[in-house]
């Protein structure tokens, strides 16, 4: 398992700021009918994160079970209206080549926050 700061060398996300989101608990329900309908839905929403902060992340890895699911680059943060106090981005989702499916399990292992920052 490579360390956290070295996990994205050779990759387009090496050196970058990145916000990496589990997303363990809605992604496996994204399309039942009370799921959030998406991948880019489960990553984007109700983070409990400062914007100043937030603004400053040029991707955001989304990681289901240790897994990476899909990358997305933030175009706007706004506080969310579901969940006040809690941060959403509009973003495009980015090609992620051999990212997808990388085992990352280190980014959260033995940290509760959903959220993690890398870079």
């Amino acid at each position: 398992m490579p360390a956290i700061q070295t996990m994205f060398k050779d990759t387009f996300l090496e050196g970058k700021k990145i916000m990496a989101v589990n997303i363990t608990k809605s992604y496996p329900k994204r399309h039942d009918s009370e799921g959030r309908g998406s991948t880019y839905e489960c990553a984007r929403k109700y983070w409990k994160v400062s914007k100043k902060r937030a603004e400053s992340i040029q991707y955001v890895v989304a990681v289901s079970d240790g897994v990476i699911v899909a990358i997305y680059r933030p175009v706007k943060w706004n506080e969310s209206k579901d969940m006040p106090g809690r941060l959403e981005f509009e973003g495009e989702k980015v090609r992620e080549g051999q990212l997808v499916g990388m085992d990352v399990t280190s980014i959260f292992a033995g940290h509760s926050n959903p959220v993690k920052y890398i870079g």
